[in-house]
């Protein structure tokens, strides 16, 4: 290992050690692992947001007689907006669309045990861009798309 190698590590290890003074577990692992981190070619609804932080969430969604069955996110977000994209797509699957539309920003920080106050927001931008997808899919639905 090189000294540029060596130094990338011990930076990522600091980095590391810093985040989990912070952040949750379940917050770094899905940080670091995050579920369903992709795009979808033929969503049956789907949206992007920026937020006001300037990070970038789009979720896609698949829907069938009236659940999700199937959910994705794709990010240019921080770690704790990957967390929250990841843990929105989780918890909509299986979901009716009234029950995905009663998910808040407080119950996708209670399901990862916490967030500090400087990242609540980034709940807030998983959880409007999952409304907003759904939105996006009742109106293809109405228009018969």
């Amino acid at each position: 290992m090189d000294k540029l190698d060596k130094f990338a590590q011990g930076l990522q290890e600091s980095i590391l050690e810093d985040a989990k003074k912070r952040y949750s577990e379940k917050v770094i692992l899905l940080w670091q692992n995050p579920k369903n981190l992709r795009r979808m070619n033929d969503p049956d609804g789907a949206a992007v947001i920026k937020g006001p932080c300037g990070d970038t969430i789009e979720i896609y969604l698949l829907i069938e007689k009236n659940k999700i069955y199937d959910s994705s996110f794709f990010t240019d977000g921080c770690g704790p907006t990957i967390a929250c994209g990841s843990m929105v797509t989780e918890l909509v699957r299986g979901k009716s669309i009234g029950d995905a539309l009663k998910l808040s920003p407080a119950s996708i920080i209670d399901a990862l045990c916490g967030l500090p106050g400087e990242h609540i927001h980034c709940a807030i931008l998983a959880v409007s861009t999952l409304h907003k997808a759904i939105a996006d899919y009742l109106l293809r639905k109405q228009n018969g798309c």
